[in-house]
């Protein structure tokens, strides 16, 4: 229980310095994953989050909204440590009730290293995205890639390996930097996470935990911080 509170108060220690903007909501998401052929697995990944609570900047006013992800992938197994995608396909859209939405489709590729630990499974996962964004407020398309680098430790509460019955610990921390098109810094977004989860005998895994989302807003160095309550079920057929 130590190593764990040591990596909550590291994930979570940014958050206590001064920020620009705070907003407040939640995250339910659903990822499923498929076998479908000998090495190749087919995943599916939605999520929304709702922001519940206005807030005031300065002299502007962000009104409560929403965002609506989904994301499907066909992964290959190269060893029970390593997987591929080779295209994956996103589709986000930001605001989808009102006037001023924002439309954005990507393409990625992505390689996930996993490896147990003394402490549990750790993970390595690097994305390059490329991503289509229009925007119908400024009447714009753009196209920019990006990098996301996520390591993550999944920790079982009890024996050294997650059995079916028994409650674990995950924590991720997320780097996304810019490559390419417009942005506002390099390094342009940090997610954070550290949640607690059970895993059942037939219906998958069930997590819930805070999530802080990080991004740099201007060319000015401002930062928004989203504090969402993130809730995660998984399921693998």
């Amino acid at each position: 229980m130590k190593v764990v509170l040591v990596i909550i108060f590291i994930i979570f220690s940014h958050s206590v310095i001064a920020q620009s903007q705070q907003f407040y909501g939640l995250r339910p998401q659903i990822n499923i994953t498929k076998e479908i052929y000998n090495r190749w697995d087919l995943n599916v990944f939605t999520s929304t989050h709702p922001i519940l609570i206005d807030n005031t900047y300065g002299k502007t006013r962000f009104p409560t909204d929403i965002q609506y992800y989904f994301q499907t992938s066909p992964i290959y197994k190269y060893s029970p440590n390593l997987n591929f995608v080779f295209l994956g396909y996103i589709y986000q859209r930001t605001n989808p009730f009102s006037e001023d939405f924002v439309n954005e489709n990507r393409l990625f590729q992505q390689v996930i290293f996993g490896k147990a630990t003394s402490f549990g499974l750790l993970t390595h996962r690097a994305r390059f995205e490329e991503r289509f964004i229009h925007n119908t407020a400024l009447d714009t398309n753009s196209l920019s890639t990006r990098l996301r680098y996520q390591i993550a430790l999944l920790i079982p509460l009890r024996g050294k390996e997650l059995d079916d019955g028994e409650f674990y610990v995950n924590t991720y921390n997320e780097f996304y930097f810019s490559l390419t098109g417009d942005r506002n810094a390099l390094y342009s977004e940090n997610w954070s996470y550290a949640g607690i989860g059970y895993q059942t005998a037939q219906y998958g895994r069930i997590e819930v935990g805070p999530l802080i989302q990080r991004s740099i807003i201007n060319q000015h160095g401002d930062v928004r911080y989203i504090d969402l309550l993130q809730f995660n079920w998984s399921y693998n057929f």
